[in-house]
């Protein structure tokens, strides 16, 4: 093996070595979270069909927040009553918002999920870009890079983050 070859080996486990050591993301016992990149990036490190998505603690008032990490692009979604905030982290996508959905189907109350949109807003999203989705907007995230992962903060219709 090579000098070089040496190195990104030893790279590769020092890497390994830091995302298995990150500590599970949990809140303080005053209620406050930190959670460093590397927590939230280990949250994420393994996908299943494509996305796996880990919810951050966020005490009570509702309002659920996600890491989220797609290696492919998801569903149309519709929420009736959740409206979402993401925030890009890493890599690059597309979001789909608006127009009219057809062939989806509820997969909880409130929750619809699958079919197409005609119609609709195309925006770009990459690291540090912010979208709101009111409740009821249907919305598809695209996948541009290998992977794309982001924050989603869902809060009741009616109440935003001020």
């Amino acid at each position: 093996m090579t000098v070089a070859g040496s190195l990104n080996v030893a790279a590769a486990i020092l890497l390994l070595a830091a995302a298995a050591s990150a500590a599970p993301i949990q809140s303080e016992p005053d209620g406050s979270l930190h959670a460093s990149a590397a927590q939230l990036q280990a949250a994420v490190s393994k996908t299943v069909n494509g996305q796996v998505n880990a919810a951050l603690p966020t005490g009570p008032g509702g309002a659920t927040v996600l890491i989220v990490r797609r290696d492919t692009t998801g569903d149309v979604e519709v929420h009736d009553k959740l409206c979402d905030v993401l925030v890009a982290q890493t890599g690059k996508a597309s979001i789909l918002i608006g127009g009219k959905v057809t062939g989806n189907h509820q997969v909880a109350p409130g929750e619809w999920r699958g079919g197409k949109i005609i119609g609709g807003a195309l925006y770009d999203f990459s690291p540090g870009d912010v979208v709101w989705i009111p409740a009821g907007l249907p919305h598809l995230i695209l996948v541009k890079s290998p992977s794309v992962t982001y924050l989603a903060m869902k809060f009741a219709k009616g109440v935003s983050p001020k």
